[in-house]
């Protein structure tokens, strides 16, 4: 126990180079930092409303409404929001998570490399490796993906739970991987099944981690699946990684910089796409010296997704389902990174010169990685300047439903008048129910302010109404309803659609299905 306590504090010890840029007062410039920060203020405000699962914000899209979290993976937010609660600032917490995350991996990984290889000295050394890569820094520094980050801090307590056969814990991070990033849960999906397959035998294990974390996960996947037809993802998304394969030796040696991805079209200061050239080392040393089932698998899925960010790859993006959803074909670096870091691992345990290998290792990797733990400009607008910002959150708008556009100035109100008029007070304004009472003069027409998405109902005086998102034939999305002369009561209330309450009702079996295998373990024990 004291070794382990030890070699915990020694991970934490080398861990500090990797975050201490986090612990900087303020936000600083990157690709998508701001937008979390603006999703992690509208999680706080749909839960303290009662929204649960969060899933619509009416604040977004200048105050006409967005999907944030039908699509967005909520984990990082809600982790975020537990630090916000206790006293943190909203960027403050988002870049908590971002920490956590970076530290939680080196644990995660010791924790999967030791049951793997029974070895201190290989895991630490191979959770150093998982830590100190490129993309790791770019996840947190460069792109600020918090939901990368969180996912692949996660991926080894998966692979953990596989190796053990434990299905509660296999479970319930399997659905904390794929609420962090669906993306991310997506590209280590086939690598998981394969490693509890084939390499442990664990088949009904595997069988059962994979259901019981799906049903867990199932209220935010299974929506954000069957409603993407709404949306205008496919319409941007759809061919989006055929700009987005770089070359071999932009792997192997890229520039660091900040800027976005242009990979067939380099531009001065653009975002760096290499794995790490000791990452890349070791691996060559292990496919030259080794040919175990382990170190098969590892070297499959090292070349596999190396293969999969290369354009010769192109026809299998084409043809395959769901593949384009990864939209960047440099996402894999996750899994070729992962896979570095068991290599490390691998080769101290090998190697005859153990101790001499880990010290060298150890050294180049840190060294290797010195220029990319850093953030590129502070910026600390202040929080008040991220409370102001009413965006989409996303770059594109690609959640917005096809009929709708990405809005430029605020709402004057949820409701207005279209035709006639008098007057419109506003009772309640939440995201997923706004409810005014309207005193018209005449017949008129009232617009309601928030984008139709599926799950909006109006009512006037208790009563359903139908109501027409087309104005002049021309799609628009803001739902449009005749009203007689007088005073009325009317409300409007995002609900659940048959679709979501069927995903809702999965998780919540599958959370009994949990709690009784827990209660079951307990009794045993």
């Amino acid at each position: 126990m004291k070794k382990e306590i030890l070699i915990i504090f020694l991970l934490l010890l080398i861990s500090f180079p990797a975050v201490k840029s986090l612990l900087l007062p303020g936000g600083f410039t990157s690709h998508d930092l701001t937008h979390h920060v603006i999703r992690q203020i509208s999680m706080d405000k749909l839960l303290s409303e009662g929204q649960f699962p969060p899933r619509w914000s009416g604040d977004l899209n200048n105050s006409y409404g967005y999907p944030v979290f039908l699509f967005n993976y909520p984990m990082p937010a809600l982790l975020g929001e537990v630090f916000h609660k206790l006293g943190l600032g909203f960027v403050d917490s988002v870049k908590a998570v971002f920490l956590v995350s970076m530290v939680m991996s080196v644990l995660g990984m010791y924790l999967f490399l030791k049951s793997l290889l029974g070895l201190r000295s290989a895991a630490f050394l191979g959770a150093t490796f998982y830590l100190y890569a490129p993309i790791r820094f770019l996840n947190v520094y460069v792109s600020a993906s918090v939901g990368s980050a969180l996912a692949l801090a996660i991926v080894p307590f998966v692979f953990l739970a596989l190796r053990r056969g434990n299905i509660l814990q296999g479970s319930i991070f399997l659905a904390f991987l794929i609420l962090s990033h669906n993306v991310t849960a997506l590209i280590f999906a086939p690598v998981l099944l394969i490693f509890g397959f084939f390499l442990f035998k664990k088949v009904k294990a595997t069988v059962i981690i994979f259901l019981l974390g799906l049903g867990l996960s199932a209220w935010f996947f299974l929506p954000a699946i069957w409603e993407k037809p709404y949306t205008r993802f496919d319409l941007i998304f759809a061919d989006f990684y055929k700009d987005h394969f770089p070359s071999l030796w932009q792997l192997i040696r890229s520039p660091w910089g900040y800027g976005l991805s242009h990979p067939q079209n380099p531009q001065g200061g653009d975002m760096s796409y290499q794995l790490g050239i000791i990452h890349i080392g070791v691996m060559l040393v292990l496919g030259l010296w080794f040919r175990k089932p382990l170190v098969l698998f590892v070297l499959g899925g090292f070349i596999l997704s190396i293969f999969l960010m290369l354009q010769n790859s192109q026809p299998l993006w084409d043809n395959l389902p769901f593949l384009n959803l990864v939209q960047f074909p440099w996402r894999f670096l996750s899994v070729s990174v992962f896979m570095a870091a068991v290599a490390a691992a691998l080769l101290v345990k090998a190697l005859p010169f153990k101790k001499i290998a880990f010290v060298i290792l150890l050294v180049l990797v840190i060294y290797a990685n010195r220029n990319h733990w850093n953030i590129n400009e502070k910026f600390d607008p202040g929080e008040e300047y991220y409370r102001s910002l009413k965006t989409t959150s996303t770059t594109y708008g690609e959640h917005l439903p096809k009929w709708g556009r990405v809005m430029d100035k605020t709402a004057k109100s949820k409701l207005e008048f279209v035709e006639g008029g008098e007057n419109i007070k506003i009772v309640k304004d939440q995201s997923a129910q706004v409810l005014a009472v309207v005193e018209a003069t005449a017949a008129s027409k009232l617009r309601f302010n928030q984008f139709y998405f599926p799950g909006w109902e109006i009512k006037i005086d208790d009563k359903s109404i139908d109501f027409d998102y087309k104005v002049d034939g021309e799609s628009y999305g803001l739902p449009v309803f005749d009203i007689e002369q007088g005073r009325h009561k009317v409300l409007a209330e995002f609900k659940n659609t048959p679709d979501r309450n069927l995903a809702d009702a999965i998780s919540v079996v599958s959370v009994i299905v949990w709690l009784i295998l827990l209660c079951r373990l307990l009794i045993l024990r």
